[in-house]
This record gives C-alpha cells, sequence and structure tokens, in this order.
C-alpha cells in the first residue's frame, strides 16, 4: 500500500532560468513552480535523472540550487528541487511568495 502525501501547490509563470546539466548550460522558460519542484521549457530533450543546477532570475535576484530532472517529455521537463541548506529552502519559497503576490500568479489544480 502506498502512502498518500499531498503535493505542494503549484502555480502558472513565466519566468527564464538558466540550466546546468551535463557539463551544458541551458536557458529555458519555467511554466509552473513551486517549493518542490518546476516545470520548464526546454529546446533540446535531457536524461531523466540527471543531477544539475538551476538559476531563476527574477524580482532583481539570481536563486541557485541543485536539481534532478524527473521527467522529460518532448520540449517540457519537471525538475525536483534538492536543497542542500535551509537558507536555500527558505529563498526559493520567497521567490515563489513574490511570484504569486506580486503578478498574482495563479494556483493550477493538478
Amino acid at each position: 500500500m502506498q502512502r498518500f502525501e499531498y503535493r505542494d501547490p503549484r502555480f502558472s509563470c513565466d519566468v527564464p532560468v538558466q540550466l546546468k546539466f551535463n557539463d551544458s548550460t541551458l536557458t529555458a522558460r519555467c511554466t509552473e513552480i513551486s517549493t518542490k519542484g518546476m516545470k520548464v521549457e526546454i529546446g533540446q530533450p535531457q536524461e531523466v535523472n540527471s543531477l544539475g543546477k538551476v538559476s531563476v532570475s527574477c524580482e532583481g535576484r539570481t536563486i541557485e540550487c541543485q536539481a534532478r530532472f524527473a521527467y522529460v517529455q518532448e520540449s517540457q521537463a519537471g525538475l525536483d528541487l534538492i536543497y542542500t541548506s535551509d537558507s536555500d529552502r527558505r529563498a526559493m519559497a520567497d521567490l515563489v511568495k513574490s511570484l504569486v503576490s506580486v503578478r498574482g500568479v495563479k494556483v493550477r489544480s493538478i
């Protein structure tokens, strides 16, 4: 029997991100974000479970954290965020909060 867990709310957005995976850097667009992950539009396929870094630039600040490709579908991919410290986790939570309050981002029910 699997344990049911609620997923953190996801918010629709349109934010530029830089992905650094497998010795290459890609520019992408984040279309959904939560404190645990994000959905990105990517131009080239990537390997599932690849580890790297994602940099999110918004509101005059840049937040960088470790990430893993959870899934890849043609031009879209899902990233799981991997925090190395509580301050990284708080910084991303603040970014998500600012995206929601400043831009009036809508919650996407999934």
